[in-house]
């Protein structure tokens, strides 16, 4: 009950901050939209663990807790996946805004 208790508290603070960042226009209302949807079906998940179990079985995985981490997983590859297009993107914009400025003393 305490675990319970505590995730969802967490839950709801990341809800809190995903909307605080789309309130300051940091995230679009899509993405804001998909960790509510995310953090619904994690506090639903938490307070009804046999939900998880019976998803899990539906699609032959042996357990709920089993599922969780594999779809943990696929998001977090996602979400580095993610990250290293932003970091080229973010490079390449560099480099480009270097290369013009070195070329403005030539």
């Amino acid at each position: 009950m305490l675990f319970q208790i505590v995730l969802s508290v967490a839950f709801i603070a990341s809800l809190w901050l995903v909307w605080r960042r789309h309130k300051q226009q940091a995230v679009s209302g899509a993405v804001a939209l998909l960790w509510t949807i995310g953090v619904i079906v994690g506090l639903v998940v938490t307070w009804y663990p046999n939900t998880a179990s019976a998803i899990a079985n539906f699609v032959g995985i042996g357990r709920g807790a089993d599922l969780v981490v594999y779809l943990g997983i696929v998001l977090l590859f996602v979400l580095v996946f993610q990250l290293h297009v932003s970091h080229v993107r973010l490079e390449r914009q560099l480099t480009k805004i270097v290369r013009e400025e070195a070329l403005k003393d030539v």
